[in-house]
């Protein structure tokens, strides 16, 4: 695959992708790419002709376990893998002692605050996003936050938190569903780091991922223990005694075979273009955006703006897919987008 030599990727990225729109919209869910379509289908296909063989499944786990962990800094052997991001935050959120006092940012996604405001017996503390990293006390146990906010793409100095957590006594819990896949993320320093995958990951709905330092992870319990989660899941399906993995395999739920035969061609691919490739892209296309719109630059791939309800018919009519969030119209741009997705989209928004 050939990479362009400025900010922008090459065509041959794009050729991976078969849009029928003006797609900007990978904060709501990413394209899925035609390698994706294919192993999904081909995955159904062999279901529905008995073909299909569960086991085959265990090598692609594996896959996908080194890409993320390629993704944000660790070893394969500490990611775990589930379904949804609420989930695995609750497996953190319920290995807390009562008592425990956790920080999150304002205005912040639900599926990263609900696992811990629905234990009454957590204290949870909320100040402006903008404040975080200065608003670490002593008395906190957890940060939870994510590294790019889902309703406006505002994106936190990740490093900076985890310092000024560390500093304090406190582990963080970086949620990346928004910044892995255009955003490095392998430097941050985090205790626990949290993604789906069918965003910026590009992946069939049904991906998650876990992944920790071997101290955060110790400290958390494994309360979805099932038969994917042993230390040899073939020969350890059946009776007791407990024998679960002594890795993080060891809070695997079973995985939904389709989305993770899709989730490994779409991590290939994102990994063969490059995260800093990406991220120059999306940013130089956000920014095209930005500057059509009037607005300063920015540093995120995500942008929200106020807009009418007849600009959003007028979006809708042109086959500019965007959504609307917090009340504001939000655009993201991402590795199969162009100039000319920009461009189309500003002509819609500004009316010339």
């Amino acid at each position: 695959m050939t990479i362009a030599s400025n900010a922008l990727l090459s065509d041959a990225v794009r050729e991976a992708f078969a849009p029928t729109v003006t797609y900007l919209n990978a904060a709501g869910y990413g394209l899925m790419p035609k390698a994706v379509l294919d192993a999904v289908e081909a995955a159904e296909r062999g279901r529905a002709s008995g073909e299909f063989e569960i086991a085959d499944v265990d090598a692609t786990m594996r896959a996908c376990r080194a890409a993320f962990g390629e993704l944000v800094g660790v070893r394969a052997d500490q990611v775990a893998v589930g379904a949804q991001v609420s989930q695995l935050i609750g497996l953190i959120a319920q290995s807390l002692p009562p008592g425990a006092q956790v920080l999150v940012g304002e205005h912040e996604f639900t599926s990263v605050t609900w696992p811990f405001l629905a234990r009454e017996d957590l204290r949870v503390r909320i100040v402006p996003m903008a404040e975080l990293v200065a608003s670490v006390l002593p008395e906190d146990d957890v940060v939870a936050v994510a590294v790019v906010q889902s309703a406006d793409g505002y994106v936190l100095d990740a490093p900076a938190l985890t310092a000024a957590a560390h500093a304090n006594g406190a582990r963080v819990l970086l949620d990346v569903s928004q910044a892995a896949g255009w955003l490095p993320v392998h430097d941050t320093g985090a205790d626990w780091i949290v993604s789906v995958g069918f965003k910026w990951l590009l992946g069939p709905k049904g991906t998650a991922f876990l992944a920790g330092t071997d101290a955060a992870l110790d400290a958390l319990r494994p309360i979805a223990a099932g038969w994917y989660a042993g230390d040899d899941p073939w020969q350890t399906c059946y009776d007791a005694p407990l024998r679960l993995a002594r890795d993080a395999r060891r809070f695997d739920v079973s995985p939904v075979w389709p989305a993770w035969l899709g989730q490994r061609p779409a991590l290939e691919l994102l990994l063969a273009v490059g995260i800093e490739n990406i991220r120059r892209h999306n940013i130089a296309l956000a920014n095209r955006l930005r500057a059509g719109l009037g607005l300063p630059v920015g540093d995120s791939a995500i942008l929200s703006i106020p807009v009418q309800p007849q600009t959003l018919e007028r979006l809708r009519s042109a086959r500019v897919v965007g959504a609307v969030r917090a009340g504001r119209l939000r655009l993201g741009c991402h590795l199969y987008n162009t100039e000319t997705d920009i461009d189309r989209a500003l002509n819609v928004l500004t009316g010339h």
